[in-house]
């Protein structure tokens, strides 16, 4: 193909005349029309079908145009042979579009394949630009001199020729390199998570150490694969060493102390906490900061180091049983024994409550207003929302105290007037 296809340009270049050359233009002008043109017809015609084939022929539709105009030039080349005409405009397009084809197939292959979808979907025409553009150069004849401009363009850094050529094979290689480690980092970390033999802490740990090695490896593969020498890192580590020490330790903190975090087990996933006044359960624990959902749908992000520094109030590290308190008041007046044993009765009523710890009943104190009471209860779900418990609960009490005639008195004062 490398022998082939610079003839292809040569025989545009030095053996097509003018006037044929703007019949193949103008042929080739007309199939791109028309192919843009059924393209379009088909998205109106077809693509509103029905749900399940518009989603697959929005997935054809990325290399519809290119297949109808290889389809068309193929079919035109083969007239001009016919006729004995020159075709050598068309017969340069051609590896071209299918390069195209390829191309796009390829990359929206790798979309799919990849579980970094969603990112590099947004990437995806510049991926497949850039991948056509080299083909284009090869095909054309031009790769050599191109890389030959760019390798000229260059300057010195240290004992390091850079060049505009290895700044780009730099760029290509790192990304390529990390793409990769990224998806194998990605699929060793499902398998780690579907370990159920180990703690989740511990397996959360792993897969961040698998992914930051991944990383940190993938750079330096990339840059050796770059022609780069690696030792002029060692300029860079000591830049970082300087920002660390001045402006980055609260960030080299967080991450120490996420590290901390998943060796010692203080904090799991699925945990119920309290910290900096902010009540949840733990949901994500990254590298830098964990994410606390609240019973409210509210997703507090809290630096790992607060949770290393500050008091932290953990209602799930050993037992994730949890106590509830309710207190009332009912008038002096009323049964103080029956009203116990029902409050009581409804507790143990209740599916959340368990019977082990038993809830109980406690005469707390004689106030103002009535005989005030305690009713504690225990729960095994601290991260479920414990205000419609609360509310049942109370609600369950009035109901039973309704019935039985007890009363919950209101705030009253006894004002006695003494005549002298």
């Amino acid at each position: 193909m490398s022998t082939e296809t610079p003839n292809l340009l040569l025989e545009l270049i030095t053996h097509t005349e003018l006037d044929a050359l703007i019949w193949q233009g103008m042929v080739l002008a007309l199939i791109m029309l028309l192919a843009w043109w059924f393209d379009v017809w088909m998205l109106k015609k077809i693509g509103g079908v029905n749900p399940v084939p518009s989603i697959a022929f929005k997935s054809v539709k990325r290399i519809t145009f290119p297949i109808v105009t290889l389809a068309g030039i193929l079919l035109a080349r083969g007239v001009f042979v016919h006729f004995d005409a020159p075709a050598s405009l068309l017969r340069l397009t051609i590896p071209l579009l299918l390069a195209l084809i390829l191309i796009r197939l390829l990359v929206y292959l790798l979309r799919k394949v990849f579980p970094l979808a969603a990112k590099l979907k947004s990437w995806e025409l510049s991926i497949a630009g850039m991948a056509w553009a080299g083909v284009a150069l090869h095909v054309t004849g031009l790769q050599e001199s191109v890389l030959e401009s760019l390798d000229e363009l260059s300057f010195q850094w240290g004992h390091q020729s850079v060049s505009l050529l290895l700044v780009g094979q730099g760029i290509i290689s790192i990304a390529a390199t990390i793409l990769i480690s990224l998806w194998i980092a990605r699929f060793m970390e499902a398998r780690i998570m579907r370990m159920e033999e180990m703690d989740l802490s511990s397996r959360v740990l792993l897969s961040k150490v698998i992914r930051g090695v991944l990383l940190v490896l993938s750079v330096l593969v990339a840059l050796s694969l770059a022609g780069i020498d690696i030792r002029v890192l060692s300029v860079f580590g000591g830049a970082l060493g300087v920002g660390l020490g001045f402006g980055l330790q609260r960030i080299a903190s967080n991450y120490i102390c996420g590290f901390i975090i998943l060796l010692d087990k203080s904090i799991r996933l699925g945990d119920v906490i309290t910290l900096d006044n902010r009540y949840g359960t733990v949901s994500r624990l990254t590298g830098r900061y964990m994410v606390l959902s609240g019973q409210d749908g509210a997703e507090s992000l809290i630096p790992n180091e607060m949770a290393i520094t500050q008091g932290l109030l953990n209602h799930s590290f050993t037992d994730r049983n949890t106590r509830i308190k309710i207190s009332l008041q009912i008038a002096y007046s009323s049964p103080l024994e029956l009203a116990m044993e029902h409050m009581l009765a409804v507790a143990k009523a209740h599916q959340r409550v368990l019977d082990d710890p038993a809830p109980s009943v406690n005469l707390v104190e004689f106030a103002d207003n009535g005989l005030k009471l305690e009713l504690s209860l225990w729960i095994e779900d601290p991260e479920v929302t414990q205000g419609a418990l609360r509310s049942e609960i109370n609600l369950a009490i009035w109901r039973v105290f309704q019935l039985e005639g007890i009363e919950i008195p209101y705030p009253q004062h006894e004002v006695r007037i003494v005549k002298s």
